[in-house]
């Protein structure tokens, strides 16, 4: 699955202000029933041991004169895999304390804030993509040096345990700046019934598809589907529609997966021109646009311009109600009426209605292909737990049905492509490395016990160690994103079998030329909050589609100059786009 043209830099997505990803705030997709995983180690490339549980071979580490505390805080709960590290580290490093402090997704952004709000945060690890606004102020550690010192767990530059794309997936192109760690893969497809799709009629077509080179059916094709589905007697699809849903989880994958496909051609517009401050030479002077190809507009072919971005905005040449946004909506009425569940606005949890079979398919991320069973068995159990849901919808009561869930076959395919005059180009999905592990900056020595804490973690010592909790079948949190980018690990060869018949169609979860405006603008949260609000009232017929993006547009507007100071732009800096901005 992994793919050197097709995962480019998330840092960029930060820095340039395009949109994180999905726990966007959140911004990496989360996991639907259980954290997104990661991988075994290449020494145990074999048959599991017993019950599942992954042998690890390890090189035993010095132990080195470090002391100090590190706490990890990450957005997770998975304890059992960060105990087990912390544990290791302690084991070789005796006057280390290493304890495991982690958040829910709820108020996860505004958690962090408070940390550096009170002064010097008290946490070691956090996922920093939440807060891009601080990355962009350099609240975080810059990791570029440290990764040409050697890893005292390897014996090597630390850059020499990654592979050499996903550094490049780190690092800022126009700083050489990396403030994100991402140790593993993800890709965003929906999933479905195989047995709920041949009593619907359209199995053979699906699995007709799934052996095309993209997989990827039409948008009315997806809806076709759905009114097939509703027919046999299914909810078509599972999808919330909460306001984390729009914000951060499915909802708002589609806003920005879908924004992709109708502004791939406003790239011209708001690219780093010749003479421009972020124009480089020999990139941004030969580039040319075009759509057939999904990765014209990686990093590393093309730069694009935030002030260039933001006059386009306020002039209205980069809108949000005319004929694109309007065909793309259009579009989304005919999914939210023909395809969601009964009463979805509102709802936090849909993915149980797919594991009890009542919803033929699932938008989510690979992950699934590693926790698919495990949700199952939790739901029959009574140990479901969904990290989607708001905390008081975390853990629900198991009916009926949930006890008797059972195991069934699954297929999957890429995101469905819209078509019509509006569209520029294929849709293309969210196919990125993940993990964005961040280090709030301190003194030299702190930050340094933090890096060699990073070290070892992502040695195969240490990342032997977390896989082999990840997978462990009696971990509730455990599961596998997809291939790790962590050298000397890969997967089992069950899970590599999976993963590897996933078809690639490029990314969009990258600074692009116009997705930075899909649901509210660069993320700035009163802009977020009233595109959730207006969203939520269109679907529900409360408002018209023209009253929909017209109020839209106005919130834009009226918001501009917040967005501006968020973007820590001024007024000054958009009177001249080929200079670099101040703060800068």
């Amino acid at each position: 699955m992994t793919s050197k043209r097709s995962l480019w830099p998330i840092l960029t997505l930060i820095v340039l202000f395009s949109l994180a990803l999905s726990a966007c705030a959140p911004a990496a997709p989360a996991p639907s029933a259980s954290d997104a995983g990661a991988a075994a180690p290449a020494e145990a490339t074999s048959a599991p041991a017993e019950e599942g549980v992954v042998e690890v071979a390890v090189t035993p580490t010095p132990v080195a004169d470090l002391e100090g505390k590190i706490v990890i805080s990450f957005q997770s709960n998975d304890t059992q895999t960060f105990e087990a590290l912390c544990a290791a580290y302690e084991e070789l490093h005796p006057k280390v304390d290493c304890v495991t402090e982690l958040k829910p997704p709820e108020g996860y952004q505004e958690w962090i804030r408070t940390q550096f709000a009170g002064g010097v945060p008290a946490a070691s690890l956090v996922n920093g993509n939440v807060v891009a606004d601080l990355v962009l102020d350099k609240q975080f550690l810059d990791l570029t040096s440290y990764f040409d010192q050697t890893s005292p767990y390897t014996g090597k530059p630390w850059r020499e345990d990654f592979e050499e794309s996903a550094l490049a997936n780190m690092r800022n192109p126009t700083t050489g700046e990396t403030f994100l760690l991402n140790t593993e893969t993800v890709q965003v497809l929906w999933f479905y019934n195989k047995q709920a799709f041949e009593e619907a009629g359209i199995l053979a077509e699906a699995e007709a598809l799934a052996q095309t080179d993209r997989n990827q059916p039409t948008w009315d094709q997806l809806l076709t589907w759905c009114d097939a589905l509703d027919e046999a007697g299914y909810i078509p699809v599972a999808i919330e529609g909460d306001f984390r849903a729009f914000w951060e989880f499915r909802v708002g994958w589609l806003a920005r997966m879908y924004a992709d496909q109708f502004t791939r051609d406003e790239a011209e517009l708001v690219r780093c021109q010749e003479g421009d401050w972020c124009a480089r030479p020999g990139i941004d002077d030969q580039w040319t646009y075009d759509p057939t190809d999904p990765y014209n507009d990686d990093a590393t072919e093309i730069t694009f311009n935030v002030v260039r971005k933001m006059n386009a905005l306020k002039s209205g040449e980069q809108s949000v109600n005319g004929p694109k946004w309007r065909a793309m909506y259009e579009n989304f009425k005919q999914f939210a009426d023909r395809c969601t569940p009964p009463g979805w606005i509102g709802t936090t949890d849909a993915y149980p209605l797919f594991l009890t079979q009542k919803a033929a398919i699932r938008l989510d991320g690979a992950w699934l292909l590693s926790s698919f069973e495990k949700d199952i068995r939790n739901l029959a159990e009574g140990t479901y737990s969904y990290a989607g849901a708001d905390a008081a919808a975390a853990t629900p009561t198991p009916s009926a049905d949930d006890l008797a869930a059972s195991v069934f076959e699954i297929g999957s395919f890429n995101n469905p492509t819209m078509e019509g005059p509006e569209v520029d180009a294929p849709a293309r999905t969210i196919e990125v490395n993940i993990g964005f592990w961040s280090i709030p900056k301190k003194d030299q020595a702190q930050n340094n016990l933090e890096v060699d804490f990073l070290m070892f973690t992502t040695s195969p010592e240490g990342y032997g160690l977390y896989l082999e909790n990840r997978l462990d079948p009696n971990n509730p949190q455990g599961g596998v994103n997809g291939p790790p980018v962590i050298k000397n690990v890969s997967l089992p060869p069950e899970y590599a079998e999976r993963f590897a018949s996933l078809k690639l169609i490029g990314n969009t979860e990258k600074d692009t030329a116009g997705t930075y405006r899909a649901r509210g603008v660069a993320d700035y949260q009163p802009t977020v909050r009233e595109w959730v609000d207006l969203a939520q009232q269109y679907f529900t017929d409360k408002i018209t589609l023209d009253e929909f993006l017209d109020q839209y547009q106005a919130a834009l507007e009226n918001n501009f100059d917040a967005v501006l100071e968020h973007q820590q732009l001024t007024p000054t800096d958009l009177e001249d786009p080929t200079k670099k901005p101040a703060n800068f």
